[in-house]
């Protein structure tokens, strides 16, 4: 299925320089939390529905398109988020689901839209430290006495993106981070010191 509504979404993240955003969207009184990635080649949408410990993933291929489908376990995990109850005459279908998301999806987004890495933490596999979700600092090494380590390079990409990953690997730095959301770096000019 093809979700045009992207295709606004996609062109405003790109004029602004912004490769990941996050937008609630609502179905059937469930609100889920988007993060759209365009920082990843296919492009991924997530979508964890709030307070509910439940989330899917789509790929989103050229041309903005998807695959609607659910593997059963997903599928029924999915009809009891929305409280559907099981119809064999008119069983639910996630294209509903998709039509109703590719109609609500916002053109156009600021870089107030931009997940934290603590909201794309729940989203994804971490290996290493798993509960340090808050970046603090830049550790830079000198490949004699230390180097970053493939587990922290795999985070920095999985919560930073694709371009703080290249530039960690390339550098040999690795990102610190702590449980203490007080702690939290929010200073976008120290993280772009890796960059230059």
């Amino acid at each position: 299925m093809k979700i045009e509504g992207l295709k606004p979404l996609y062109r405003s993240m790109k004029q602004q320089n912004i490769d990941r955003c996050r937008f609630t969207f609502q179905f059937r009184g469930t609100f889920f939390d988007v993060i759209f990635f365009i920082d990843e080649e296919p492009y991924k949408l997530i979508f964890g529905a709030k307070r509910k410990n439940f989330y899917f993933e789509r790929i989103v291929n050229a041309g903005f398109s998807i695959d609607t489908r659910f593997d059963p376990e997903t599928y029924s995990k999915l009809c009891k988020v929305l409280n559907l109850k099981y119809d064999p005459d008119n069983p639910f279908s996630p294209r509903y689901l998709f039509e109703e998301f590719n109609n609500n999806i916002p053109q156009n987004i600021s870089k107030k839209d931009i997940p934290a890495t603590y909201q794309i933490a729940p989203y994804v596999n971490i290996k290493e430290d798993a509960h340090k979700i808050y970046f603090w600092y830049w550790k830079f090494h000198d490949g004699v006495t230390s180097n970053a380590s493939p587990e922290n390079l795999e985070k920095t990409q999985q919560l930073l993106g694709d371009e703080a990953y290249i530039n960690c690997k390339k550098k040999n730095v690795s990102s610190c981070w702590t449980d203490n959301p007080d702690l939290e770096n929010k200073d976008i000019e120290d993280f772009n010191r890796i960059y230059k």
